[in-house]
């Protein structure tokens, strides 16, 4: 397949030949007979033995260079899209800069931003977490450099002997020779697309994949790749990835790509931490780096043998030289990928993107410890911040301080309560193992080196899988499949939906189109079908005298189903009149109007981070559930809806329209997704002057004065970073309020205050109360001192078996006393609870023995014990107490 796929004109052109490499069997084209395909481990890092730019390149300045060559041949230059990928279902972050056009451009569903384009893309890969900063190249954050071109039928760009020349082109015009490039043939697939695709080798290094996504998955396509079959698709697309950070290595020839692109980072790193490195640790990374590929088939540690050995160094000096820079590597890499993160609004928690974000912080916070913490979690942050704020956001950083604030505090709590977890764990299981690693990761934040620690210091040995952070990464990249709506098909028309022409619509007549059962299909309808956390309109239907009770409506595809009460008796073709329940629908369309309206509320007090998570409307209260890194306080509740008034009484105009969803994307960005990702070519719009726009599907009022009144009736913290919001607006807030009210004024009148002193008297009933308690506590202590007084009294041979009126605690502090002056204690008291104290040691004998007689139980010590039996068998367990002290 790749042979008919890859052989270009341009290569029989320019001189290329296909060759096949002698190591690894891919094949690949090149200027000049080779025998294998110069790929690190095939062949090595030529570039770090000499330099095969013409110039030195900065991030900046390589990212500029590209976007600029691409621009001055047609490419239009397009914004990098966030590194959390909002208008996908699928996935979390962004791996690649096809993830931007995944799925809705792909599809063909709906048109490219520009085409042909270039850009620029943020991406997080956490599959190579374990292996950032010990081999030299391995990021968990890069730059993929990008042009993309989408050829339809009717619109051809350009496709592979275009790509491959712009390729060669851009690498020449680097100074880069074309005798040191090799073009390596390989399959691609992902996201549902495949296509053929070259690596673009250079000094044993890839730099760019270029790819032919010409492909989609089809269940009986022709074409199988690994276990997987496909089908042309009638868009062919040219999507390429040029390493951002690769190109700038390759031009600086650094020992890493660390030093590459993390200079300032690194040096102040050193300086803080006091690791020291000089010539001979620069030349052993750098053949380290030199080396790395041959990671790949020996395994971590099976490299490490081979590398000390063939570095010609000591097990001693690679742990105390070179493996604290290593770590200052990670330490590096890991911040500026959480600072893409945090600064994208990705909230650290222990679900979605936020996982993957908690998991960096406190690999980087445990290195950071490891060096006495000589520099705050935050300060590098805000280095990286400041350093690539061209791409980043920087009016985040308040939020980002207080977010690593908590993530401190909440990690150290974890190592406080770890060692007893761990203990735990080992007196259950004798053992840890890899699950239990991960489960204690997952469950309790546990890095797997403390648990190790923890361990070891109970003579358990644990052993940590190489790429332990790499498997628990790789369980949470992608999101879980939601349960998903009944699917229904129907050979029909779509249903004309009157409540988007005329949202105020109270009656109408329509036609009908098809009747099953109690299921009705109208041609047009006011009904608002169930959908977007939104309960469908009720209401009736009328026809020849009948009426219909409407008990639920939903929508199939573009089909809306009415299901009544009965059976109607219909008619196709029949015209029908349907009245909605107006009442509910107006609550409804305030309720999610007002639900918009709280989102601009929150992020104004708030902050930008937050993030709508879900979402249920209801005709009394509603919840709105929103991504934030802490409880929402009480003061920021009375901020919030002092926010949310002043939208509602400014009377904003509430718009709502369809539009193409890139139009939409253009004009609004990815803030439309907050509600969920709608599908199909075109969206609806609901937008909100400028304090609010998404794309909704829901009913709304037409401007924001008709909401009346918004109240928040409670907020609570659901899961870890997600807090939800309870509340109510228009006549159901009003209503709310009054129930409130009429609490208080019941309450007020109870205890005979008027309303404005109820606070004062409550104090002061409250005080009484602890004056009252604490009189009757000094009773009952003398209380008990008289009946302690008697049993030490009617003691016999050191000896006392009693029946007492009362509660555990006062039988507790009784029993305490007398075990310090007698020999053997009994008391059962009438809600028969059991006590028995016995200096001979038969305590828990004695008890089991009464609660047995009382059809309860006990248990306890030699020399203390407890039970409980039924209460109606005390004389049966006064007899049995007496038997055990040899007494009738």
């Amino acid at each position: 397949m790749l042979e008919k796929e890859l052989s270009l004109d341009y290569f029989r052109r320019e001189g290329f030949k296909r060759y096949k490499c002698k190591k690894c069997g891919a094949y690949f084209w090149s200027t000049v007979p080779r025998d294998n395909c110069t790929e690190a481990p095939c062949g090595e890092y030529k570039f770090l033995r000499e330099k095969m730019f013409d110039r030195e390149f900065e991030v900046e300045d390589m990212r500029r260079y590209f976007i600029d060559f691409f621009k001055s041949r047609g490419h239009t230059p397009v914004k990098r899209y966030p590194v959390v990928a909002r208008w996908r279902d699928d996935v979390f972050l962004v791996n690649a800069s096809i993830y931007d056009f995944q799925p809705h451009v792909t599809s063909g569903l709906v048109p490219p931003p520009a085409n042909p384009l270039v850009i620029s893309q943020p991406c997080i890969r956490m599959v190579d977490v374990d292996s950032v900063g010990k081999t030299g190249r391995h990021l968990t954050g890069f730059e993929m450099m990008a042009h993309h071109a989408f050829n339809y039928p009717e619109n051809q760009v350009y496709w592979k002997e275009e790509t491959v020349a712009y390729a060669m082109e851009l690498l020449e015009s680097l100074g880069i020779k074309r005798e040191d490039i090799v073009l390596k043939e390989h399959p691609w697939f992902g996201g549902g697309n495949a296509g053929a695709s070259f690596e673009v080798i250079v000094g044993g290094l890839e730099l760019a994949t270029l790819v032919f996504m010409n492909l989609k998955e089809s269940e009986n396509g022709p074409i199988e790749i690994d276990g997987v079959k496909y089908e042309e698709m009638p868009i062919k697309i040219v999507d390429t990835g040029y390493g951002l950070e690769r190109f700038v290595w390759m031009s600086k020839s650094t020992p890493t790509i660390y030093e590459a692109i993390y200079p300032e980072m690194l040096e102040k790193l050193m300086e803080l931490t006091g690791v020291e490195k000089d010539r001979k640790e620069d030349e052993v990374l750098q053949l380290l780096a030199y080396r790395s590929p041959k990671i790949e088939e020996l395994g971590e540690r099976g490299f490490m043998e081979y590398f000390i050995k063939e570095a010609g160094i000591t097990s001693s000096y690679y742990l105390e030289k070179i493996v604290p820079i290593q770590k200052i590597y990670a330490l590096a890499d890991f911040t500026r990928s959480l600072s893409f993160m945090l600064t994208d609004g990705i909230i650290p928690s222990n679900i979605q993107a936020g996982y993957l974000a908690r998991l960096l912080i406190r690999r980087s916070l445990n290195i950071l410890k490891e060096f006495g913490e000589p520099i705050s979690l935050y300060e590098l942050i805000e280095m990286h911040v400041n350093r690539f704020r061209d791409i980043m956001d920087v009016t985040m950083l308040p939020i980002i301080k207080e977010e690593i604030e908590l993530e401190e505090e909440r990690y150290d709590k974890t190592l406080g309560k770890g060692t007893e977890i761990v203990k735990r764990l080992i007196k259950k299981k004798k053992k840890i193992e890899v699950d239990d690693l991960i489960l204690l990761y997952d469950s309790h934040g546990l890095l797997p080196d403390i648990v190790q620690r923890i361990a070891e210091k109970s003579g358990v040995k644990v052993e940590i899988p190489e790429n332990f952070h790499s498997l628990v990464a790789k369980r949470h990249e992608k999101s879980e499949k939601k349960g998903k709506k009944e699917k229904r098909t129907y050979e029909l028309p779509s249903t004309r939906a009157l409540y988007y022409e005329n949202p105020y619509m109270k009656e109408f007549e329509s036609k009908v189109i098809k009747i099953n059962g109690n299921e009705l299909i109208l041609e047009s309808t006011a009904f608002y079908p169930e959908g977007g956390g939104q309960p469908c309109d009720t209401g009736f239907i009328e026809a020849n005298g009948e009426k219909y009770k409407v008990k639920d409506v939903q929508k199939y595809g573009g089909v809306i189903v009415h299901y009544l009460d009965n059976i109607p008796k219909l008619r196709e073709g029949e015209v029908v009149r349907g009245q909605i329940d107006w009442e509910r629908r107006e609550r409804l369309m305030r309720m999610h109007t007002a639900e918009h309206v709280l989102l601009a509320a929150c992020r104004r007090v708030l902050g930008k981070h937050v993030w709508q998570h879900g979402t249920q409307k209801d005709v009394y209260e509603s919840r709105f559930d929103i991504a934030h890194f802490k409880p929402v306080t009480r003061d920021e509740i009375k901020k919030i809806e002092k926010e949310a008034l002043k939208i509602i009484t400014s009377c904003v105009e509430v718009k709502a329209q369809f539009m193409s969803r890139r139009e939409a994307e253009d004009k609004y960005g990815f803030v439309l997704y907050e509600g969920g990702i709608p599908p199909g070519k075109e969206i609806r719009v609901v937008k909100i002057g400028d304090f609010d726009v998404e794309a909704c599907g829901g009913t709304h009022v037409k401007n924001t004065g008709e909401i009346g009144f918004l109240k928040i009736i409670k907020t609570e913290r659901i899961q870890d970073g997600v807090s939800r919001i309870t509340y109510t607006s228009g006549m159901s807030a009003l209503e709310h309020v009054q129930e409130e009210e009429d609490t208080l004024i019941d309450a007020a009148r109870k205890i005979n205050a008027p309303l404005d002193k109820l606070v004062n008297k409550i104090e002061s009933l409250v005080e009484e109360r602890k004056e009252l308690v604490k009189s009757l506590e000094k009773e009952r202590e003398k209380n008990l001192t008289v009946i302690i007084q008697e049993l030490l009294h009617s003691s016999e041979n050191g000896s006392v078996i009693s029946l007492l009126d009362l509660d555990t605690k006062s039988m507790q502090k009784v029993m305490r006393i007398l075990s310090e002056k007698l020999n053997r204690v009994i008391l059962i008291s009438r809600e028969g609870h059991i006590m028995v104290w016995d200096r001979g040691g038969n305590a828990r004998v004695f008890a089991a023995k009464i609660a047995s007689a009382m059809n309860g139980k006990a248990g306890g010590r030699k020399d203390f014990a407890q039970g409980k039996g039924d209460p109606k068998l005390i004389e049966d367990g006064l007899t049995a107490a007496r038997e055990c002290v040899g007494s009738r």
